[in-house]
């Protein structure tokens, strides 16, 4: 198994147990356990479970290169840099809401959709674990609120006889991240909705796409 492989199964494994139970409950052995990887191969690629928190902020953020060999164990980052990353992303996605100015449904909720399944998880451990970063926290709670003033906005200009857009808007934007993060992630049917995903998604889209065309 190469690296890369080791690193994008040690993240995906960190990031479930930064949700359930927690960053504070989890302990690399977990993660390496759950990564199917030795615990001396995850100390040889990150130098504690802080650098291993950092890199899984850094690549769900679109900003983020890849790291060459030599610099492992990956260390902790600059605080700044995360924030910096962070915002630039933020921008982006808003500026990918910003483009709806026409009634096109469909591709709001395709921007939707791929964008809260990129960031699902990365949303998800702010959720439970707020004082880890509360930095990175602070800008989480303001882009959540950006994108319900978005989306309600979206709604207002083409459904002008929506009662209560901006409630509306907070619906749709809880129940896209619903399917594509929490339900996945972060509920007692977890294994049912990996297993059934795409399908589940599928029909919250006709739904939505039904109730607001």
């Amino acid at each position: 198994m190469t690296d890369e492989e080791k690193l994008e199964r040690i993240a995906a494994a960190a990031s479930e147990l930064f949700i359930q139970p927690g960053y504070h409950e989890t302990q690399m052995q977990m993660i390496a356990q759950r990564a199917h990887v030795a615990v001396g191969s995850l100390y040889r690629l990150f130098s504690g479970k802080e650098a291993l928190l950092d890199y899984v902020f850094q690549m769900t953020v679109p900003t983020m290169t890849a790291l060459p060999s030599s610099t492992y164990p990956l260390r902790p980052v600059d605080p700044r840099e995360l924030i910096r990353q962070t915002e630039a992303a933020y921008r982006d996605w808003n500026h990918q809401l910003a483009k709806q100015r026409t009634p096109d449904l469909d591709s709001l909720l395709t921007t939707l959709f791929v964008t809260f399944k990129r960031y699902g998880r990365y949303f998800l451990i702010l959720e439970h674990n707020p004082t880890v970063n509360p930095a990175l926290t602070a800008l989480y709670r303001q882009q959540r609120q950006e994108i319900y003033q978005q989306v309600g906005d979206f709604l207002m200009q083409s459904r002008p006889s929506l009662k209560d857009p901006e409630r509306n808007g907070v619906v749709v934007v809880d129940l896209v991240f619903w399917w594509c993060a929490h339900k996945r992630y972060d509920s007692f049917e977890t294994e049912m909705a990996r297993s059934d995903d795409e399908q589940m998604l599928t029909v919250v889209r006709e739904m939505l796409r039904r109730s607001y065309q």
